[in-house]
């Protein structure tokens, strides 16, 4: 797994560093600061003296999917970056987005109730919508660098269809994403997936694997009888976002 790190020292330019934190390589390119938002980012720090350049309204975009946070709040010079080892960008990288994430699973749970009504809503009216806002929930949650999240969905039959009086079909679909969610129709890999860990859907949520070495998390839900899996890249896994998916896929049961 590699995660990107964009330091921004410059208005017009930014260097962005690939960090495998498994191999601990380190590599780095100089890029355009426009193009930021195509990225795949983990953490974007900047020099506060850039604070007025017009840096404040790209923040407030883009802040909600990646932490952004100034260089000097780490406790580092923007000269030292040139200098930087792997070891050295891993324990930025570890600080930057560790507060980020603590911040949104301290707001998931004050806000555990509101959310949990919400997608409640949208599971019975737009199954759709209930996967993408899941996935995002997850993705700041966790602070993923790539998710996926498999699921049943109703496959409805086109106009020829339903005159022959055919019925919708239970299908497979997934959203996944690097930054935003992209719903898909699920094929044979989703199929075979699905199988493979039909076994772990017995409880509502469940850690199937983690590995912290190859940054990968398996996850297993269920809502109501409706199994979904989900399948994130991501550097870190603690007990509090553990509590909190816990929390969140226990609260979207149906009610006895």
């Amino acid at each position: 797994m590699h995660i990107q790190i964009a330091v921004t020292n410059d208005p017009n330019h930014t260097v962005l560093f690939k960090l495998n934190p498994q191999k601990m390589e380190l590599t780095n390119k100089r890029i355009d600061t426009t193009t930021l938002p195509d990225e795949n980012i983990s953490l974007l720090l900047f020099n506060q003296d850039l604070e007025q350049t017009g840096l404040e309204s790209f923040a407030e975009k883009e802040s909600k999917f990646y932490p952004i946070v100034p260089i000097q709040s780490l406790g580092i010079s923007p000269e030292l970056f040139a200098n930087l080892e792997a070891e050295n960008m891993k324990e930025i990288l570890n600080k930057g987005v560790s507060r980020w994430v603590l911040n949104n699973n301290l707001q998931l749970i004050e806000q555990m109730h509101q959310t949990g009504k919400y997608l409640k809503d949208l599971w019975i009216k737009d199954r759709n919508t209930f996967f993408e806002e899941l996935w995002f929930l997850i993705k700041t949650n966790l602070a993923t660098t790539d998710l996926n999240i498999i699921f049943h969905d109703l496959k409805e039959p086109n106009e020829k269809q339903a005159e022959k009086g055919e019925k919708p079909k239970l299908c497979f679909s997934y959203v996944k994403g690097k930054k935003q969610p992209n719903l898909f129709e699920g094929k044979v890999t989703e199929e075979a997936l699905m199988k493979e860990y039909e076994n772990e859907f017995g409880t509502f949520f469940n850690i199937t694997e983690f590995s912290e070495e190859k940054g990968e998390l398996i996850a297993c839900a269920k809502i109501g009888l409706s199994p979904i899996l989900i399948m994130a890249k991501i550097a870190h896994f603690n007990q509090l976002q553990q509590s909190i998916l816990v929390g969140l896929f226990s609260g979207l049961q149906d009610e006895e």
